[in-house]
């Protein structure tokens, strides 16, 4: 059973992800994002990196490629509307691709409940 969680950037829904692969053992999820109403999200990321002093891996104005470390104001939430916790949300991606968030710090504990389907699989219990 596949579940959807909502992503915000400074309180504002940009878009929502499915969180299709983890690193279970690291407790890191990561999935693609599937913006909502959003033109350039290489644009978005950039400006709101600038203005927040995030720091920026990777950016190819050429190619609008962007690769960040944790961003702050980057929020996930769960079906049930709570905020996911842990390290925070990361963004990579290329404009004319698709962007990925990479979520870190996801306990052992929130991992079997809430990513139970990538806890099985890992550990072969599925």
């Amino acid at each position: 059973m596949r579940k959807t969680y909502r992503i915000e950037l400074n309180g504002v829904k940009i878009g929502t992800t499915d969180f299709e692969f983890a690193d279970t053992p690291m407790g890191v999820i990561h999935g693609k994002i599937n913006f909502e109403n959003l033109e350039s999200p290489y644009e978005l990321f950039k400006s709101h990196c600038k203005k927040h002093n995030v720091v920026i891996n990777q950016d190819n104005k050429e190619f609008k490629f962007i690769d960040t470390q944790v961003i702050p104001e980057l929020k996930v939430y769960l079906e049930n509307g709570t905020e996911l916790n842990g390290w925070g949300g990361a963004i990579t991606g290329m404009e004319k691709d698709d962007f990925e968030i990479q979520f870190g710090g996801i306990t052992s504990e929130l991992m079997q409940k809430e990513f139970k389907h990538h806890y099985d699989k890992y550990y072969g219990t599925e």
